[in-house]
């Protein structure tokens, strides 16, 4: 899950998030958009990512 990515590694560019999930990275983008509009990731700079204090939270909830 492209959450759990961010968590663990911090600022990460879509590339790398589409190498890590396996997927390509249109596909990313499209994820990130939706996340990003949610509140749960921020975009840091052109194309690279971070999970916010929401995202976290609501991480948390999907591991209980």
């Amino acid at each position: 899950m492209l959450l759990r990515v961010l968590d663990e590694r911090g600022a990460v560019e879509t590339t790398s998030l589409a190498d890590a999930l396996d997927v390509h990275p249109v596909t990313v983008s499209k994820e990130c958009h939706e996340l990003q509009s949610d509140g749960h990731i921020r975009q840091i700079s052109g194309g690279v990512y971070t999970i916010t204090d929401t995202g976290q939270r609501y991480l948390e909830t999907l591991s209980e």
